[in-house]
């Protein structure tokens, strides 16, 4: 059901109607990133016969409203990655009709469906290896040596369990070809009995983490508390562990036994065209013009989001550097529309596994029900 929108989003509309009688080109986007883009505006809008405005609205609300209200809504606006081939399925975003340069594969790769670019990169994020620096001094070659008393993850969400079925040479889907779903492979199935071997080691955090509506409260609260050395999150918990008092250091999640690196799921998030813009030639010509490093830069400068732009600098040593490090390197989240289809029947595995049940028989019931859903699509 589409959500209500919200008055931001409806506020949207209503300058892009009245932006878009003039061919102006309206950009819609979160209220943090307002001042940047008006930045940006200001200077592209010098010597043009139509004009970039700003405005106000919610990520989702606005493509929760976009199959709806179309064309007036905003011309351009923020797009998570694995929402892209679905909206351009359905002619909701258009091609930007550039090529991506200067920027991460990963990235690039996030903002390419069936052989078109729709977005262009501006923000990344994955999950990472977050340790006490007081307690492990340095970062191991793989989680493997690490004993399960001294480190936890989520293993039962897929979106923390996904590098680790890569790390032994599983796949979701082989070339983004979702009738070629690798998540009962060998490797997987190795995946799964590594994630079986922890939530059965006797430590106490791992047992209690079997259950899946407690298991992140209970790794933080270890982690927090001292009593283990690092856990597998994303940059978003950075800010309570310090406040906890945690001297917390930052790398890409080591390999699990050092064979394969370890492929984060990586999301990124873009600017896409409204497919039913007036003015999508004004749009791209104004996505070009924002696709430069010093444009990049100024959005890590002002925003503190990671771009995958590869001219931003970012500290050896830092927090933000650990995340570009580990977006570089991880697994764009799938932007077909079949992607959709995995997280439930992956969920449901996933608990079965650590609560001790067959991995094998886990995964492949998983794969027939992400295949009996996608053909249901």
């Amino acid at each position: 059901m589409i959500k209500k929108i919200t008055m931001a989003v409806s506020a949207a509309l209503f300058l892009a109607n009245n932006a878009m009688a003039a061919d102006n080109v309206m950009v819609g986007v979160e209220k943090a990133y307002v001042p940047y883009f008006t930045e940006l505006a200001a200077k592209f809008n010098q010597g043009k016969d139509f004009k970039v405005e700003v405005t106000t609205a919610k990520m989702f609300d606005l493509l929760d409203a976009l199959p709806t209200q179309k064309g007036n809504i905003a011309d351009l606006f923020m797009v998570p990655n694995d929402r892209i081939g679905d909206l351009a399925n359905q002619h909701l975003v258009d091609s930007i009709n550039f090529e991506i340069k200067g920027y991460t594969n990963t990235s690039t790769k996030s903002a390419s469906y069936d052989g078109k670019n729709y977005m262009l990169p501006m923000s990344t994020d994955t999950t990472l290896f977050l340790y006490n620096k007081d307690k492990l001094k340095t970062v191991p070659k793989t989680l493997k040596e690490l004993a399960p008393a001294d480190w936890a993850a989520k293993f039962t969400d897929f979106y923390f369990t996904g590098g680790l079925f890569m790390a032994n040479q599983g796949y979701i889907f082989k070339d983004n070809n979702p009738t070629d779903i690798g998540l009962a492979n060998d490797g997987s199935i190795k995946a799964g009995f590594a994630a079986k071997s922890l939530y059965h080691s006797g430590v106490t955090h791992w047992t209690l983490m079997q259950d899946d509506t407690v298991a992140y409260d209970i790794m933080m609260k270890n982690f927090t508390e001292g009593k283990i050395s690092a856990v597998i999150n994303g940059p978003w918990a950075i800010a309570d562990i310090e406040k906890a008092g945690i001297n917390v250091g930052a790398a890409p999640i080591p390999s699990w036994d050092g064979s394969t690196p370890y492929q984060a799921l990586t999301g990124t998030k873009g600017i896409a065209i409204n497919g039913y813009s007036s003015n999508k030639e004004g749009a791209r010509a104004f996505l070009k013009f924002a696709a430069t490093p010093e444009y990049a830069n100024k959005w890590y400068a002002m925003t503190r989001e990671i771009s995958p732009n590869l001219a931003v600098h970012y500290k050896d040593g830092s927090i933000h550097k650990a995340i570009f490090d580990a977006t570089n390197a991880g697994l764009p989240m799938p932007n077909i529309p079949q992607f959709g289809k995995v997280w439930g029947p992956m969920k449901t595995a996933l608990a079965q596994i650590a609560q001790g049940q067959d991995v094998k028989g886990a995964l492949e019931a998983a794969v027939d029900n992400i295949k009996m859903d996608i053909d249901e699509m």
